[in-house]
């Protein structure tokens, strides 16, 4: 199975402040919604409280506490080692999308990395982790919005 992170962090690694992105960027969203459509992805609960079921999307959600969920396209796991061995089975692809933790207990498994670095360092307590010294940069391009950003693509060998 393959597996990519896709992650926005600022130029000093911050993904995140408490329960929210702190920053608003135009149109860089919009790379999150077409690569993570009609895919699995792979969420921590505060991720996934944070952002909700978007719609054309399945989730694997790893959570300690506990989740019922109504929803035909979200499962719950209580483990990550759970939730691969689970999506084995259903998917040849899935999408890491955070939170903090999640992202550090998975990069060093990352066929791909999707990151989007906003052009400003930004107060935060959540962090993305290095990109492992193995991948190379195979993309690269910079966008002009509010706030400016690159987007890149990594892959390991």
């Amino acid at each position: 199975m393959k597996i990519s992170l896709m992650a926005a962090k600022s130029e000093n690694g911050v993904i995140g402040k408490g329960a929210d992105i702190p920053w608003m960027v135009k149109g860089e969203q919009l790379l999150f919604k077409a690569i993570t459509f009609n895919q699995w992805l792979l969420v921590g609960r505060k991720t996934f409280d944070s952002m909700g079921v978007l719609p054309n999307r399945k989730y694997a959600v790893i959570t300690r506490s506990g989740l019922l969920s109504q929803n035909d396209n979200v499962l719950v796991f209580p483990s990550i080692e759970d939730a691969l061995r689970e999506l084995a089975q259903q998917t040849e692809h899935i999408i890491v999308a955070g939170g903090g933790e999640i992202f550090k207990a998975m990069i060093n498994r990352a066929d791909t990395l999707h990151l989007s670095t906003v052009h400003q360092n930004i107060d935060g307590d959540i962090t993305f982790p290095q990109v492992p010294k193995d991948f190379k940069l195979v993309f690269e391009q910079y966008f002009e919005s509010n706030i400016n950003y690159t987007y890149q693509i990594w892959q390991r060998p």
